[in-house]
């Protein structure tokens, strides 16, 4: 990967995890510069970092062969480094404030130039609310490329609603080096190679809990519009679509009954202005776009076979499923994810699905 001398040296001010965000911000006095004017603000770095940390980073910065080492270090792991000046950070990204000064990438970067919409919500989220989502978020595709997380229940949903068309951006609150939760790696790994991963955070940083509200400001941000399919009264989806406001963007919140809990926080949001959305007409209606009806791929015998058991007995439990069929638990696992990627089935925890 080649990059200019001002990427360059965003790329090194990154690196600095000695620094915090705000540092590096001020560092580079609102972009009208990418070489930071050290002296100017020494006196204000040594107060945020000890002169020790000020001094180390001064010289580093100049260094060639930390710089190359940098690079190195994330070609070695096919990170690829989208920054303010590159030609494909983000249009809408540039207009919040402080935005991300580097984008770290693992897989199709040329996303991050398309039209945008973001979608979030709960880990709570009900089995229907989980299907509407990924019907949603496979809809949104046919003009957007799906913004969202990678937390169990909604995140996850709008993952899978939107990865069979490979227009799907997820933001991570935390470096490359480390996955959260853990059993979310083998999806991340199908985003990478079917979409693209993006952190504003440099490989070696941890997930940390008041990373991810920082995090959010970057999904709204990118996003011209952002839905929020469920959320409790206190929720991250909601302060995900508080920055879609603060931004001059547009809320969409999906409608929940009197009552129920994983939703008082998306009827708080249609209260305050977000728009109650109950299908995808009422998105692709603001923006003036038509919806195209499309056709359900076929499925192969192993499919029918599978989501013929789990109608029949309401819903199923993996090994009953693969014995039925006279396979092992194993083999089915492709099949029933397949399923799940298409809409037809939801997993329902404990190796149990139910049929849609």
């Amino acid at each position: 990967m080649t990059y200019t001398r001002d990427e360059l040296n965003l790329i090194t001010l990154a690196s600095f995890d000695e620094l915090t965000y705000k540092s590096k911000f001020r560092l580079l006095s609102g972009f009208e510069s990418s070489m930071p004017d050290f002296t100017k603000y020494e006196e204000e770095l040594i107060k945020t970092v000890p002169c020790g940390v000020y001094n180390k980073v001064r010289s580093k910065y100049f260094s060639p062969e930390y710089r190359v080492h940098v690079l190195k270090e994330l070609e070695r792991r096919d990170i690829t480094c989208v920054t303010y000046f590159s030609e494909n950070y983000p249009g809408l990204l540039k207009e919040i404030p402080l935005p991300p000064i580097v984008l770290y990438c693992k897989g199709n970067t040329q996303l991050l130039k398309t039209r945008c919409f973001s979608v979030v919500g709960s880990r709570r989220t009900t089995a229907a609310t989980v299907a509407e989502c990924k019907k949603i978020c496979a809809e949104l595709t046919q003009y957007f490329t799906v913004v969202t997380g990678t937390a169990d229940g909604a995140d996850s949903a709008a993952v899978y609603g939107a990865l069979p068309s490979g227009k799907l951006i997820a933001v991570l609150a935390y470096g490359f080096d480390y996955c959260y939760p853990v059993m979310q790696e083998s999806l991340l790994h199908k985003i990478e190679e079917n979409g693209l991963l993006v952190s504003e955070f440099t490989p070696k940083t941890p997930p940390m809990q008041y990373l991810f509200p920082v995090r959010n400001r970057v999904i709204a941000g990118m996003s011209e519009g952002t839905l929020v399919v469920s959320a409790a009264k206190r929720s991250g989806a909601l302060i995900t679509a508080d920055y879609a406001l603060e931004y001059g963007r547009t809320a969409f919140a999906f409608p929940y009954s009197i009552g129920s809990a994983t939703g008082e926080g998306c009827n708080a949001l249609i209260k305050k202005g977000g728009l109650l959305t109950e299908n995808i007409l009422d998105i692709f209606g603001l923006y003036g776009l038509d919806f195209k009806e499309s056709e359900q791929e076929p499925l192969s015998e192993t499919e029918c076979g599978i989501l013929k058991i789990i109608r029949e007995e309401g819903e199923g439990f993996v090994p009953e499923i693969a014995s039925k069929l006279g396979k092992k638990s194993y083999e089915i696992i492709p099949f029933l994810s397949s399923l799940e990627i298409k809409g037809l089935i939801v997993r329902l925890g404990g190796n149990r699905y139910a049929a849609l």
